[in-house]
């Protein structure tokens, strides 16, 4: 006799789904770490040209190089602008699906729990059932072996 779990598919289905949360939630990490990474290039980026107006503003700037600056400085803003709403849109996906996660994680959990109390309780009838026949076997050789007489 073997031991059945009947809720197995359910528990690998669990499995997979607790998998694939984690490669999803890796790759939430992964595009926050882009997202941060892009807006510290933007970051350096700016002030780079900054320090190179500043510099230039010194020794005189015609106004078309100015207002090149000007013009890259209010279109860098509102790239940084968008990068990091995308960075709190990710960190939002980040927490939802660390929270799917962290519920995929205890339904599994949980059914492995089950199978497990299950296992000991097939376990201990199985046994119990061994020690019947066992107690059996002790009986009908008693009962078949020859009485011996002292006289």
């Amino acid at each position: 006799m073997r031991f059945v779990f009947k809720l197995q598919a359910l528990l690998n289905w669990k499995k997979n789904l607790e998998e694939l949360s984690q490669l999803r939630l890796a790759e939430k990490f992964k595009q926050l770490r882009s997202e941060e990474e892009e807006i510290q290039r933007i970051i350096i980026q700016r002030l780079t040209y900054e320090q190179e107006l500043k510099e230039k503003s010194i020794q005189g700037v015609e106004a078309a190089e100015y207002l090149t600056y000007q013009h890259y400085f209010e279109k860098s803003y509102k790239d940084l602008l968008c990068r990091e709403e995308k960075k709190e849109l990710t960190l939002s996906e980040i927490e939802l699906e660390r929270g799917k996660l962290i519920g995929l994680t205890k339904q599994k959990k949980i059914l492995e729990n089950l199978k497990e109390k299950r296992f000991r309780k097939f376990m201990y009838h199985l046994e119990r059932e061994e020690r019947g026949k066992n107690d059996e076997r002790v009986i009908s050789r008693y009962h078949s072996s020859p009485k011996v007489t002292f006289s």
